[in-house]
């Protein structure tokens, strides 16, 4: 699966990522990584709450209020001016804190590097988002799939880089593992660096 998305990644998605990053100026194509951004604050919210980081969820609940009112439905991020940053959660982050382990490595078709635990976590969430509930009941033939066309379009046109330096790895498949177990220990401890056994390991190997 990790040559598929190799061959995948040169052949058809980079080139795809480059031309929409020609075609497109930058101002629009932050606009929309911005209405993206906007769109999952929701089930962000909700996995703040899952998670018991009431603070954090009262940062993105203001975010989604003051982006999707005065920063026009989420086009412009005004609460980054106002001190309000962004942080990503998911359901698989959530599992995590309650305990759950990461289970099997995985590479998974065109999304790349997961876990066990991270591969459910992603399912749950694109039924249980909010923004994707909504979409589903305005009963918009397309409007899905155009959703998640567009938005893995923008993000793929912002990791392809990433991606080319891990291919020019020596191994480039054990490079990838390290770096995505590393991000998300990283993303579940909310920032907070844990000088763990393991974590060492890591950066040794990565050195």
């Amino acid at each position: 699966m990790f040559a598929f998305n190799e061959v995948t990644h040169k052949a058809v998605l980079k080139p795809v990522a480059k031309t929409y990053e020609t075609v497109v100026p930058e101002p629009p194509r932050k606009a929309v990584r911005n209405f993206f951004r906007n769109l999952r604050e929701p089930w962000v919210f909700i996995n703040d709450i899952l998670q018991g980081e009431f603070k954090r969820a009262g940062t993105t609940f203001q975010r989604f209020v003051i982006n999707s009112t005065v920063g026009i439905g989420g086009l412009l991020n005004i609460s980054e001016g106002a001190g309000l940053e962004y942080h990503q959660e998911d359901f698989g982050q959530t599992l995590a804190v309650w305990g759950v382990g990461d289970g099997p490595y995985l590479v998974l078709p065109f999304l790349g590097p997961s876990s066990g635990r991270d591969a459910f976590g992603s399912g749950v969430g694109f039924f249980a988002d909010p923004a994707a509930i909504a979409i589903d009941n305005a009963d918009e033939e397309g409007l899905q799939l155009g959703k998640i066309g567009v938005e893995s379009l923008d993000r793929y046109s912002r990791s392809y880089g990433l991606i080319d330096e891990v291919l020019r790895n020596k191994d480039p498949y054990l490079y990838m593992r390290i770096q995505y177990q590393q991000n998300r220990a990283f993303e579940i401890r909310n920032g907070k660096r844990d000088h763990s056994e393991a974590d060492d390991i890591f950066d040794e190997i990565e050195d």
